[in-house]
């Protein structure tokens, strides 16, 4: 939190905002521009990519982790403050005289939405030139010559893909693939979750980042609830809770808090209650799928989670039910066939778990339903304030 805005809360600015001040400060998808904790991970980081301070390309380099570890949060905000370094020659003072190395370009991908090598290409193009790159009318061929172009006259580019190897983005090694076809001068910089060992791609350079520890963990959820909801709306106490909670995921963590406010404003109050927090981390499953995962999905996968997310209890007794039940309503232009078929296959993805329904009578077999793997309290929010924006 900046100066500024501990000023306007001892002015009074956000009394009467209910609980939430800001929304997207607490939100698991929103990453601060400095992250908090991770300076042990960034110091590696920077040692990885070294050379290219001296003008040199940078070995490639595999990130990896858990989920909810800061890969995603420190990685990309490391490359967007290189990206102002980068480009023209750089003057750094020596004791003898004054040098200018050329600093490579930094270039954030993220795989969830560039899963294919058009995206990847069209995503770093742009990132890298000057002009404006059509979404349609020009061939991935097309793309790789204009990028390859772009770094022939330009400088060197590091490229960072995040979230490989997941149900619906590339492997590493695919990634490395589509990008050193285009040419020598990329530097793959690629994350994940698994360890170099079970990855098919061997990089010059890893960078390990292991779960939050506790205290690290409670420091970032309160400097994130201090900028996100009111004053006073979640005690300390609460937080080293959550904290204690998370295992050291801040995502899930995240997910937690923002659940128990979702919550506590629904019933219209200015503090989360200690049934707000209960409710909040058992909205949260074990695993979780990460939202950011859900989000990137399709306009149409998206709009099915959301309306399972919002069917009542009845309506969720068996997969028949919930997808009758979601094909009837007016904002689903799908059949009842069509959305189990889309259901089925997002439980094959893993967003979704089967579970059998216990029933009374033992006679035939027993039903299923589709059981969420995500935060749904937070989910159709976030769902709910892209749709009005």
């Amino acid at each position: 939190m900046n100066i500024d805005d501990r000023i306007e809360r001892r002015l009074g600015y956000d009394t009467g905002a209910g609980v939430f001040v800001d929304f997207d400060a607490v939100s698991p998808v929103f990453h601060l521009e400095a992250p908090i904790g991770r300076g042990p991970a960034l110091e590696r980081l920077l040692d990885a990519f070294s050379p290219a301070f001296s003008g040199a390309l940078p070995p490639s380099t595999y990130v990896h982790g858990p989920k909810g570890s800061g890969k995603s949060a420190v990685v990309s905000a490391l490359f967007s403050r290189l990206t102002t370094h980068s480009g023209p020659p750089q003057a750094i003072q020596t004791s003898t005289r004054a040098v200018e190395p050329t600093l490579p370009g930094f270039v954030y991908v993220d795989a969830r939405r560039a899963s294919t090598r058009f995206r990847l290409y069209h995503d770093t193009l742009a990132a890298v030139g000057d002009e404006t790159v059509p979404d349609h009318g020009i061939g991935t061929d097309d793309l790789a010559e204009s990028l390859r172009n772009a770094i022939r006259t330009g400088p060197d580019v590091v490229v960072a893909v995040d979230h490989t190897n997941e149900p619906e983005t590339p492997s590493a090694a695919t990634v490395v693939e589509w990008l050193t076809d285009v040419s020598g001068h990329i530097v793959p910089v690629c994350l994940g979750r698994e360890p170099p060992e079970e990855i098919e791609w061997s990089p010059d350079e890893s960078v390990p980042f292991s779960r939050y520890r506790r205290h690290v963990l409670v420091e970032l959820l309160t400097s994130r609830c201090s900028t996100g909801l009111g004053r006073d709306a979640l005690t300390h106490d609460q937080v080293r809770e959550i904290g204690e909670w998370a295992s050291g995921d801040a995502h899930d963590a995240l997910a937690a808090i923002a659940g128990a406010a979702i919550r506590a404003e629904r019933a219209g109050v200015s503090t989360i209650r200690p049934e707000d927090v209960d409710a909040g981390i058992d909205e949260v499953p074990k695993p979780c799928v990460s939202l950011g995962r859900v989000l990137s999905l399709s306009d149409s996968r998206r709009r099915l989670l959301y309306e399972l997310a919002t069917l009542p209890e009845s309506d969720r007794s068996s997969v028949s039910a919930a997808t009758e039940t979601i094909a009837s309503r007016r904002r689903v232009d799908l059949s009842a066939s069509t959305v189990r078929r889309v259901l089925y296959e997002l439980a094959d993805a893993g967003l979704l778990d089967r579970v059998t329904v216990q029933r009374s009578d033992g006679k035939g077999r027993p039903p299923s339903r589709l059981v969420p793997r995500f935060p749904t309290l937070v989910y159709r929010e976030l769902f709910d304030r892209s749709a009005h924006t």
